[in-house]
């Protein structure tokens, strides 16, 4: 698949925008009931007030508190959230078969990976990511996310762009094995930073016209990104276009070429034939709904039953009766003989029918949702262990949308980064790929961290009980230190340059063996010949 044609690509847009609207429903009545002010889909004009469709505000709460807790413990600011190291298959290799195949010792790839780490890092932490990712966590609880990340051509800037992109106005195609290979943002811009923009922008003369009026207007684009099949792997087979129509006016004023995708949008899980994913929101909406009601009819009998509804008598017609707070209904008397001239109408007083359901529908949607906050200070004490276990729920709930929000969002991000600061020539990693086999990326955020550290736990649990049983001979008949202390390591994800290397052990063992020999009156170098054989023969 070639370049698109303008036609093509007029088309394309065309249809994207249709299936778009078509599903635009669902996500467009979850964002009136739990963010109201920050519906966009059906939206004129910025700051828009929709809030009182939305009476019930516990559902707002906790996608802003479930979204802030993936920036907090995922993808936390100033914390090293992920590391890329060396994957599953690297690490069965034998030393020899590594450095045959890759020219350096495992050792050497570890500190060079971790010094890519820590430059994509600097990058993530710098103030584009964080503020772009809460954001996009927000929509990523409807369902589906999306971020564009872009290089930064301003050279008095940060080298990497991180911006959001609203679920109402993306769209994103899935390609071969269900990934997406196809994206289309609709987005405006004003006409004189355009070029500010994109510095390769080629703008048509309607464009320069507008671009130089005094009060440049706002112009609509939609940025393409699609797989070229055709071009080569190794090459750059994404390309990244934006694209003006207006009336008969056709153009495409970017295009680029790039080995990633410009735009990340993970979606939290989907059903099989949709392109678009499904979030927790949209699985609590059930609730959402019944809560909001509940709350609006509350509200409307508070109402009532402290205003009060009032009939008065009157010689008339009785005409049409509006019945709400203070209202007054004519009426020709009011009890015998005639009655007072003002008379209140009695009206239900009880106004907690529906708090015991209440409590049920907001447990469950803070449940769905995954709002694991701790109980309010004024509730009875708990232990501190709630911490942890609030985590492990969290971990459990959310294992299936975290496990696609790692394989959508943080890996693709990842190695979008990594691409950017190659070209850029900030590093040299002569076309690193990330795949998950041979290079892989690991989470190593706090709320990431739960099934690494149960790991760690297992396995001291498990030294302890062997050295309660048979003491430190049986804990070292059962358990290779030699691996067991570099596994703890990279389970903790301690940092390389405070642990040994392999030469670095193996002077210190030679030490231990001397010391050892000449307190038992032997001979120093005897010893150390004799653990070489041993050393020898257990590799052979």
């Amino acid at each position: 698949m070639a370049q698109w044609t303008l036609e093509r690509a007029k088309r394309a847009i065309k249809t994207a925008k249709k299936d778009k609207t078509s599903s635009d429903e669902i996500y467009r009545e979850a964002m009136e009931l739990t963010f109201p002010d920050r519906e966009n889909f059906t939206k004129r004009k910025e700051g828009q007030s929709n809030s009182t469709y939305n009476w019930d505000s516990t559902s707002q709460v906790s996608v802003i508190r479930a979204a802030n807790r993936l920036s907090s413990d995922y993808t936390p600011r100033d914390y090293p959230w992920f590391e890329i190291g060396l994957g599953s298959a690297t690490k069965q290799m034998s030393e020899d078969q590594f450095k045959q195949a890759f020219n350096k010792t495992k050792d050497t790839a570890k500190a060079e990976l971790e010094g890519i780490t820590k430059i994509c890092q600097a990058v993530f932490n710098g103030p584009g990511f964080p503020t772009a990712s809460n954001e996009t966590y927000i929509d990523w609880h409807y369902g589906q996310g999306g971020m564009r990340i872009m290089p930064n051509d301003d050279a008095m800037g940060e080298p990497v762009i991180f911006q959001s992109m609203p679920l109402s106005h993306f769209y994103a195609y899935e390609g071969p094995n269900g990934r997406h290979d196809r994206w289309f943002f609709w987005h405006t811009l004003r006409a004189d930073v355009i070029q500010a923009e994109w510095k390769d922008a080629k703008l048509t003369d309607k464009l320069k016209e507008l671009a130089a009026k005094p009060t440049p207007p706002n112009v609509e684009l939609c940025s393409v990104v699609y797989r070229d099949y055709d071009a080569d792997a190794k090459d750059k087979p994404y390309r990244y276009e934006v694209f003006y129509f207006k009336g008969e006016e056709k153009a495409r004023i970017v295009e680029r070429t790039a080995k990633t995708s410009a735009f990340v949008t993970p979606r939290h899980s989907k059903l099989p034939g949709e392109n678009r994913g499904r979030g927790p929101v949209l699985f609590a909406l059930p609730d959402i709904r019944t809560a909001n009601k509940i709350v609006e009819l509350t509200l409307r009998a508070v109402a009532v039953a402290v205003a009060g509804v009032y009939t008065a008598t009157e010689n008339g017609v009785v005409g049409p009766v509006a019945v709400k707070p203070y209202s007054i209904i004519k009426v020709r008397k009011n009890g015998g003989p005639d009655g007072p001239s003002l008379q209140r109408l009695d009206n239900p007083q009880r106004i907690d029918f529906g708090q015991l359901v209440l409590d049920t529908l907001h447990a469950n949607i803070r449940k769905i949702i995954g709002d694991h906050s701790l109980p309010p200070e004024g509730d009875p004490i708990r232990s501190a262990t709630e911490f942890v276990q609030r985590a492990r729920e969290l971990l459990a709930d959310q294992a299936g949308g975290l496990g696609r929000l790692s394989a959508e969002f943080i890996i693709p991000s990842v190695q979008r980064v990594v691409d950017i600061l190659e070209t850029k020539q900030i590093l040299q990693t002569d076309g690193l790929k990330i795949d998950q086999f041979l290079i892989e990326v690991r989470m190593t955020s706090p709320l990431a961290r739960g099934e690494a550290m149960a790991e760690v736990e297992n396995l001291v649990r498990f030294m302890e009980m062997l050295k309660t049983l048979g003491g430190d001979q049986l804990m070292m008949y059962e358990v290779d230190m030699e691996k067991a202390g570099p596994r703890l390591g990279d389970l903790m994800n301690v940092p390389l340059d405070v642990r040994n290397t392999k030469d670095q052990k193996a002077e210190l063992k030679k030490g231990m063996t001397a010391m050892a020999a000449t307190e038992a009156g032997m001979d120093p170098a005897a010893a150390q010949q004799e653990l070489a054989a041993q050393e020898e023969n257990l590799a052979g």
